[in-house]
């Protein structure tokens, strides 16, 4: 039986020479798999003999670009969320000002009650009319072309 391991408890060259040739026993391999999975030293030392290539370094840096990406990323997700966000809100709040949910029910008058789901299908209607026609107003104030053309460059 080799000494696969020195007086200090790590992995001898020979013994990663030897598991890269897959000469040690089965309980020999055992011990010595379960060494490299704690020892960052040694499996650093059986990589640079497994693969002596040198890595590749990029011809440039990829963080500025990626970080330009990443941000543009967070503007269109930022937009998306919050603006969808603050547009259900302002229409809650349009509905509920201009009354849509504040109907005066009579108290004997049966005919009246019937009317009620017209009625409210009628004002429901023409407020979506003005917000939709307030949303295109103020949609049509933009000039977006301009400011997606920027980004691009």
């Amino acid at each position: 039986m080799k000494e696969y391991f020195t007086p200090d408890g790590h992995l001898t060259d020979q013994a990663l020479r030897d598991l890269i040739a897959e000469l040690p026993e089965e309980l020999e391999r055992l011990e010595i798999a379960e060494h490299l999975s704690f020892c960052d030293r040694c499996t650093e030392r059986y990589t640079d003999l497994l693969c002596e290539d040198c890595l590749l370094e990029p011809p440039e840096p990829l963080r500025p670009g990626l970080m330009k990406r990443i941000r543009q990323r967070a503007r269109v997700i930022f937009l998306n969320r919050y603006v969808a966000a603050g547009f259900a809100a302002c229409f809650t709040m349009i509905l509920w000002l201009s009354g849509a949910f504040q109907m005066k029910l009579p108290a004997t008058d049966t005919p009246a009650i019937m009317g009620i789901p017209q009625s409210f299908t009628g004002k429901t209607a023409e407020l979506s009319q003005q917000f939709t026609d307030g949303v295109n107003k103020f949609f049509i104030s933009f000039d977006l072309k301009g400011v997606f053309q920027n980004e691009k460059k």
